[in-house]
């Protein structure tokens, strides 16, 4: 099944045609969010790094920002900065113009204050804007799709049905040549036995044993007890009575196929097929560690609810469970409850979910962005803030 796509420099193919505003660091947020605010067409990116951390903070900073950059749902990117950030801005913007796109950078130091900064933040993103509004979409197929992997406040009918419904989404992709992607490490350690043995080879296995052995020393050395805080993180209630219970719902979104590599965070995906991102489960760092592998489109399935879009990326949102469904009914994209009430089947939700992928690679608004439920994003980091 083909869809309707821009082709970018680098022959990737986006889903939307945004002008990227990015800023570098917490200090520019706002005028980040001020020049897109002025723009139809432009949308921010904002967080709370880049200054005042060590040196691997910041190259994950840097890494993330320049990944962002190359996403293939952005025509172009204006990167906005205070101008003594620690990060090396000028690298980033470096970096980011080698994707071939338009890649301009704002700075409250050089342009003279923020009035001014605003102003020429705009009157660039102005042309820009007027650009890619020019550019005509051309064909696409299924194989030419990144897609992102992500559950968020799951609950039993999770594991029982939307993740198994995308996991089988996941499988269709990748037959077809596509790709997707997942991460939420300390999602799975309870179901190691089973996702250690996905990797395409041994040495992929190796990479996500080492990448489980990391995430459970982070949690551990941060004067915390990972077994005890994640029993704490359960709820009866909603039917998640067990840390393994929750791992294997987890893991039966990413489908049956092998895992081609292993990715830092903020990396870009070079292969296709199933990958694995070192992200955790918050929705702030996660979605941008899929926004910054590539993916043009988030699956997002949920139990109790969660709202949680992307500024460039459309999270589609999924649930099975019916209450939910309609609780928040303006948050939710696609309702697959059926199948608790035996009128669908697994692989009946699943073809509910790859159509609906369809109308949305092709123009069909999500939710979130309609609601336009995407302001504040993060990046993951490990160290401190001095």
């Amino acid at each position: 099944m083909s869809f309707l796509g821009f082709r970018r420099p680098d022959n990737s193919i986006g889903i939307r045609n945004y002008l990227g505003v990015i800023s570098c660091s917490v200090c520019a947020n706002e005028l980040a969010l001020r020049i897109a605010g002025n723009l139809n067409g432009a949308v921010a990116f904002t967080h709370n790094q880049g200054c005042c951390q060590l040196n691997e903070d910041l190259k994950i900073v840097s890494r993330t920002l320049v990944s962002l950059a190359y996403n293939p749902n952005l025509f172009g990117v204006i990167f906005v900065s205070l101008g003594c950030e620690n990060i090396d801005v000028d690298n980033i913007v470096y970096l980011a113009k080698q994707s071939g796109k338009p890649v301009a950078l704002i700075s409250i130091w050089a342009e003279g204050g923020l009035t001014l900064s605003v102003s020429q933040g705009v009157f660039i993103g102005q042309k820009m804007i007027s650009d890619a509004s020019r550019i005509k979409r051309v064909e696409a197929s299924i194989a030419d799709l990144m897609i992102g992997l992500k559950c968020g406040a799951s609950d039993s009918t999770s594991g029982l049905i939307s993740n198994p419904s995308i996991g089988i989404v996941s499988d269709r992709i990748i037959e077809r040549g596509g790709t997707t992607v997942f991460g939420e490490v300390s999602e799975f350690i309870y179901a190691e036995n089973l996702i250690s043995k996905r990797g395409e080879t041994e040495e992929v296995c190796e990479d996500i044993r080492n990448l489980i052995i990391r995430t459970k020393d982070r949690i551990n050395k941060n004067d915390s007890n990972y077994n005890k805080d994640q029993k704490a993180l359960l709820n009866h209630d909603i039917g998640l009575t067990t840390i393994e219970e929750r791992a294997l719902g987890f893991i039966s979104k990413c489908g049956n196929q092998k895992i081609k590599k292993v990715y830092r965070y903020g990396e870009r995906i070079t292969e296709k097929g199933l990958n694995l991102i070192d992200f955790p489960g918050r929705e702030p760092e996660a979605l941008t560690a899929l926004a910054a592998a590539g993916c043009q489109l988030i699956l997002l399935t949920t139990g109790i609810g969660d709202p949680h879009g992307f500024p460039f990326v459309p999270v589609l949102k999924i649930t099975s469970n019916e209450k939910t469904a309609y609780r928040l009914e303006d948050c939710i994209d696609l309702n697959i409850s059926y199948v608790t009430e035996g009128l669908y089947d697994l692989t009946q939700s699943s073809n509910l979910i790859y159509n609906e992928i369809i109308n949305v690679v092709n123009g069909r608004m999500t939710k979130s962005e309609i609601n336009r439920y995407h302001s504040f994003m993060g990046i993951l980091t490990n160290g401190l803030v001095v």
